[in-house]
């Protein structure tokens, strides 16, 4: 592949535009940040990218770098073959069926290929990160939602519709909890930081307790270290939650190892631990004995050298 050659990557969030110049070896030479406005529409964050990609590549060119493609990490369901994003919306006016590859194409005259944002940092940590040198992966992103995503000898599964990996939306308990797609008792709804917050509302809120009803997930980890009994409760319960997650993917998968990303990884280590303990109590034996469960190593980057690194394995006519 392209030896000193470097790529654009994009990670496109809920509430901010991310951008760098990565060379083919996972080094960052340059970064952007641009805060997306609350209210977004198709043209608006399509016009934001085309500006951004510009302003990035004017920066870099003093150095004498000259990107040669763009990849993209996008949310939701992606036709990576086409780069065109699927949907779901968002909360994004008009964005489902965006052909956002051959946009970026047209506009900047680079080469350009789109993927789910999950399976970009699938990528950066297989290829760049926690993950190196297995060839058996599953990471979870333990974020707001739960995303995931999986390789399989060496090579990243998509399943039909390139649906697959959807590791959240997986049945944990079936009695109880409707998420915002419809499905009862997912992983998602019962063990993201979502769900943190959730819960520990719903305790203190029978505790009679209305001080604290506004903190955010890590706001939350952070008071169960100074042991809160109420906040050391939810966590524990939290670890537990997400332990028997694994303990599923453990039993049908049998993989090597499991990186865990998103804000929520990283928790301290006895967080880390209790995960560990739930996940091997509850997953048979003979499909727990080698397997490895670690935190990310790329963090907030993952997305960016996951997607840079694509677009070049793309543009290069490999499958990943």
């Amino acid at each position: 592949m392209f030896n000193h050659a470097s790529a654009i990557g994009v990670d496109i969030g809920r509430n901010s535009l991310k951008l760098a110049v990565v060379k083919i070896d996972g080094e960052i030479v340059a970064t952007e940040i641009f805060a997306l406005n609350k209210i977004q529409s198709k043209d608006y964050l399509i016009n934001t990218l085309i500006e951004e990609i510009k302003k990035i590549r004017f920066k870099v060119a003093a150095e004498g770098i000259n990107p040669i493609c763009v990849g993209i990490a996008a949310k939701g369901f992606i036709d990576h073959k086409s780069g065109i994003i699927l949907g779901p919306d968002q909360g994004i006016e008009d964005w489902n069926n965006v052909p956002l590859s051959r946009i970026v194409n047209t506009e900047t005259g680079l080469p350009a290929y789109v993927g789910n944002d999950a399976n970009m940092m699938t990528i950066a940590e297989h290829r760049f990160g926690a993950a190196k040198g297995y060839n058996d992966i599953i990471f979870v992103a333990l974020r707001t939602g739960i995303g995931g995503g999986l390789i399989i000898n060496g090579k990243l599964y998509r399943g039909v519709n390139n649906a697959g990996g959807e590791i959240g939306q997986m049945i944990i308990n079936f009695d109880n909890g409707i998420s915002s797609l419809g499905i009862k008792g997912s992983y998602e709804q019962f063990a993201s930081a979502s769900a943190v917050v959730r819960r520990f509302q719903e305790e203190i809120s029978t505790a009679g307790d209305k001080m604290k009803s506004s903190l955010t997930c890590r706001e939350i980890f952070e008071l169960s270290y100074t042991n809160s009994a109420t906040a050391v409760k939810v966590v524990k319960e939290n670890a537990e939650l997400v332990g028997i997650g694994l303990a599923n993917l453990i039993s049908i998968f049998a993989p090597e190892i499991i990186i865990l990303g998103g804000g929520m990884s990283e928790a301290n280590d006895n967080y880390i631990s209790m995960i560990k303990k739930s996940a091997f109590e509850n997953s048979l034996e003979n499909c727990r004995q080698e397997v490895k469960i670690e935190r990310a190593h790329l963090g907030s980057s993952a997305s960016l050298l996951g997607s840079a690194y694509y677009g070049l394995t793309r543009l290069a006519g490999m499958n990943i």
